[in-house]
C-alpha cells in the first residue's frame, strides 16, 4: 500500500513532551525578545537539558536529535551576547514554525551535511530540502530519529526521498 502525504495545515501535538518543550523554548525566547533577558538564559537552559536527555537516549553525539540540540544551543549562543540579540529573531520564528506548522529549518539544514545522507547534491535535493511539506506520517515513530515533536525534527519528516526517474 502507497503513502500519500500529508496535506495538514498545522501540527500542533499536544501530547508530546518534545512539542511541550520546543512550545517553551519559543515562548521563553520570545520573553527575552520583549526585553527579560533572563528569557535567553531560560530557553538556554532548557535546550540543554533537552540536549542531555537525547544524548542519554540516543548514546552517540552523531544521532540526528542529538546533532539537532547541539546545533540550537551553538545558534542560541550565538545570538546570546547583547548586541546580537536581534538575531534570536531566527530560532524564536523558526521554533515557533515547527511547532505550528511542522517545518523545522534547521533540520532541513542538517540534513545536508555529508554524515546525514549519501544522497549527491543538486538543484532538485536543494528544492525538495527546502520548498517540500513536512509530513510526520514519512518518518519511523520507532526509530531513535523521532525523537522531535512528533517525529517532525527527523530528516525524514522534513524532506520527502528521492524519487527515482525512469531514465536510472
Amino acid at each position: 500500500m502507497m503513502k500519500t502525504e500529508s496535506k495538514r495545515t498545522f501540527y500542533f501535538n499536544f501530547g508530546d513532551w518534545t512539542w511541550w518543550v520546543w512550545t517553551a523554548t519559543a515562548t521563553l525566547i520570545t520573553v527575552g525578545l520583549a526585553g527579560i533577558s533572563e528569557g535567553y538564559l531560560a530557553a538556554m537552559a532548557l535546550t540543554v537539558g533537552q540536549l542531555l536527555f537525547m544524548l542519554a537516549k540516543e548514546k552517540s553525539l552523531v544521532a540526528f536529535p542529538v546533532q539537532l540540540r547541539l546545533a540550537y544551543l551553538a545558534l542560541l549562543i550565538v545570538c546570546y551576547p547583547p548586541a546580537m540579540n536581534w538575531l534570536f529573531w531566527w530560532p524564536m520564528l523558526g521554533t515557533f514554525a515547527l511547532v505550528i506548522f511542522g517545518y523545522c529549518l534547521l533540520a532541513r539544514v542538517l540534513s545536508l551535511l555529508p554524515w546525514n545522507s549519501t544522497e549527491s547534491f543538486s538543484l532538485e535535493r536543494l528544492k525538495r530540502t527546502f520548498f517540500s511539506l513536512p509530513d510526520p506520517g514519512r518518518s519511523n515513530m520507532e526509530s531513535p530519529a523521532s525523537g522531535c515533536a512528533g517525529g517532525l525534527c527527523s530528516i525524514e519528516a522534513q524532506v520527502p526521498p528521492k524519487v527515482a526517474s525512469l531514465r536510472e
